[in-house]
């Protein structure tokens, strides 16, 4: 997506890609800008259904972008159309489509968290990419509408294109560090829980004890001798040195990932 973002928006300062509205004044559009958002749009809402798994339907991952598409389209048709009532057509069909995406999205969070969450209720990683996502490109069909793309309220060319830069760059690249946010987050947890279960058990079996006690911890090695439980002074060394660096990779573990969640990751090992 970031790559696809940048490239045409540098590809957008040259005139190769120019074409001239049928507006009064003559509106020079970039057609770079609707190839970018065909391009990358389909990939953010592909994205959160890939993040949703196997909770989501195996059609999603067609409907969704298709979604994406079908709106793009209907923008860029109606800023070629030369007749106003087709133009204030193709703009309420882009509209209905984006609408009916959004409650696709609403409905995703809910089949995601089995029912417990939805637009305005939960705190899934989930639902926060999906409301990050239908946020910040909530605001295209207004500004599209402002200007002369659609019905010409600004026709200032600078306040429009830094109009669109603005959102485009905001609606990209907040998904994408916030995806990858989320990225992170899962490989440092995944990190943490290998470390903990790794280290506690390769533990165990240095010292040749198993686990067995209440809450994980370490079970004492006893023997039966004139019918009592006995143990050997050198069992009790090897079970409390066992015990100890149990506790201690414990510890690291909630070190590592209290870093990892402060942002700090690089400086765990001091």
């Amino acid at each position: 997506v970031a790559m696809f973002s940048t490239f045409f928006n540098i590809f957008q300062l040259t005139n190769v890609d120019d074409a001239i509205l049928p507006v009064p004044g003559g509106f020079t559009l970039d057609l770079a800008r609707p190839i970018e958002w065909v391009l990358t749009c389909p990939l953010m809402q592909l994205s959160l259904v890939l993040m949703g798994g196997a909770k989501l339907p195996d059609y999603r991952r067609y409907l969704m972008p298709s979604f994406s598409i079908s709106i793009l389209m209907c923008g860029t048709t109606a800023a070629f159309m030369p007749i106003v009532a087709v133009k204030i057509l193709m703009f309420v069909v882009g509209v209905t489509l984006f609408v009916t995406m959004a409650s696709f999205n609403r409905l995703q969070i809910i089949e995601y968290s089995n029912g417990a969450e939805g637009l305005t209720t939960g705190d899934s990683e989930f639902r926060k990419a999906t409301l990050l996502l239908l946020s910040t490109w909530a605001p295209f069909p207004t500004w599209f509408a402002l200007s002369p793309e659609g019905f010409g309220v600004i026709d200032n060319v600078l306040v429009i294109q830094v109009g669109w830069a603005f959102l485009n760059i905001v609606s990209k690249f907040v998904f994408i560090f916030y995806i990858q946010r989320i990225k992170d987050l899962y490989c440092n947890r995944l990190k943490t829980k290998r470390e903990l279960t790794g280290s506690s058990s390769g533990t165990k079996k240095m010292y040749g004890i198993s686990g067995g006690g209440m809450n994980g911890s370490m079970s004492p090695p006893e023997f039966e001798m004139g019918g009592q439980m006995m143990m050997s002074s050198t069992d009790v060394q090897a079970y409390e040195m066992a015990d100890k660096d149990a506790k201690r990779e414990k510890l690291n573990a909630v070190v590592i990932e209290t870093m990892s969640f402060l942002g700090m990751a690089q400086n765990t090992d001091r």
